[in-house]
């Protein structure tokens, strides 16, 4: 069985977030869960169903225990659209441009970064990742992961 937790990533704390987890039993990839929300995510189906769906501060332990119970097994990679650093993101990067150059003309650019957006937002689920053993992969990944995609 291979895992992925996708996370839809937004850059402030006063938005949700979405997330997916998929996983491939070896006969193509399903979706398991989609939820609008980290606390949607978390949460148990019999739950009281969120009615507006807000930001929260990411909780990684807390994203893979519920992943974890979605699939009675672990998640192999981590993945979030949002910028994603071993150094502090201070602006735009060689790849944003990059992207933006071969993507802009299909209207698939990137956002710009700062210091402010994503920020602390970034480190937080970055740092939460890797002490939860999803380490940040700056080239191919090798075991569990963390990927900005």
């Amino acid at each position: 069985m291979r895992a992925v937790l996708g996370i839809e990533a937004a850059w402030t704390e006063r938005e949700p977030s979405g997330v997916a987890l998929i996983v491939d039993l070896g006969s193509g990839w399903r979706l398991v869960e989609v939820a609008s929300s980290y606390a949607a995510f978390v949460s148990h189906k019999d739950a009281d169903p969120i009615v507006r769906h807000r930001g929260s501060l990411p909780d990684a332990p807390s994203l893979l225990a519920a992943a974890h119970e979605k699939l009675g097994g672990t998640v192999d990679l981590v993945a979030i659209d949002m910028p994603l650093s071993l150094i502090p993101i201070a602006g735009r990067r060689a790849s944003d441009n990059m992207i933006s150059s071969d993507y802009g003309a299909r209207h698939a650019s990137t956002h710009t970064p700062s210091v402010t957006r994503p920020g602390r937002l970034s480190d937080e689920l970055r740092i939460g990742f890797e002490v939860a053993g999803y380490p940040l992969a700056v080239s191919e990944p090798r075991g569990r992961a963390l990927l900005e995609v």
